[in-house]
């Protein structure tokens, strides 16, 4: 089914939505999104995604209309006319129009895509090439993936699926889609700077204190590349392994027990 696409205030025929090219957001970057999922109908941890998406527009000073509930509704609607178990929704406010193409001078533009969505195989796992970057405003969902898209046909000749991002003054920060973790003697890490505080980060970090240790602060590249688990975390990929970094196999280069756990706690925590 080809789902509508919402654009100027209403649910449109998917082949009709255009995009201006003097659209500051096509121009220019200067927009922001959000993404998460609905499954069998209902929409899975919209609220928080929502107070994120609300918060990326503010602190990037994209001025709109709307408000958490207006487009909460908005994704029930789609919600009800969905008929595949799994869609993927990704919201999108652009600075709209602007005529010298770098100052907006128009009203912000919503979008709101949905899509058939499916999700790796949890076992499958990744492999991580690692780059010194530290991404810019990494706190807001912005719309500029500029670098890793430039970095990723280096890092799959390399044999790697992502990055992981680091510095010398700050270590780990993420990958270029997701959150980070590793696990060391028991012991959950994640990085807390220069990231963006992914959903089901959040979540993972909930599930994951009421059984293990979970520590948040600086992590080194060294401290991912030695740990007993790795694992990535994102709407897209609820709690995904990761089974090398730079060519080194982390632990014995399977799913560890800590991850797998994660994952089931996670999947029961959607339901």
């Amino acid at each position: 089914m080809a789902y509508p696409i919402y654009y100027k205030g209403a649910w449109q025929d998917p082949d009709k939505v255009t995009v201006s090219i003097k659209d500051v957001g096509f121009l220019r970057g200067f927009g922001i999104f959000d993404f998460f999922r609905i499954m069998d109908g209902k929409p899975i941890f919209m609220s928080d995604h929502l107070d994120r998406f609300l918060s990326s527009a503010a602190k990037m000073g994209l001025p709109h209309t709307y408000n958490k509930e207006q487009i909460g509704t908005l994704i029930h609607e789609i919600a009800a006319q969905s008929v595949d178990p799994c869609l993927g929704v990704k919201l999108v406010l652009t600075a709209g129009f602007s005529p010298n193409g770098f100052d907006p001078s128009g009203d912000s533009e919503l979008y709101i895509f949905p899509g058939v969505f499916s999700f790796a195989e949890p076992t499958s796992g990744l492999r991580l090439i690692s780059r010194e970057y530290k991404r810019e405003m990494a706190d807001i969902k912005s719309l500029n993936y500029a670098y890793a898209l430039r970095e990723m046909p280096s890092v799959r000749a390399a044999g790697g699926d992502d990055l992981i991002y680091h510095t010398p003054e700050f270590g780990v920060s993420e990958s270029s889609r997701s959150n980070l973790f590793y696990v060391k003697d028991g012991v959950i890490h994640t990085p807390a700077d220069h990231i963006l505080e992914g959903i089901t980060r959040k979540k993972v970090i909930a599930l994951a204190s009421s059984v293990y240790e979970v520590l948040v602060g600086p992590c080194s590249l060294a401290d991912f590349m030695n740990a007993d688990e790795v694992f990535t975390t994102g709407s897209t990929k609820r709690v995904l392994p990761i089974y090398s970094i730079d060519g080194k196999q982390i632990g014995d280069g399977k799913r560890g027990e800590v991850t797998e756990r994660l994952y089931e706690m996670l999947l029961e925590n959607e339901q």
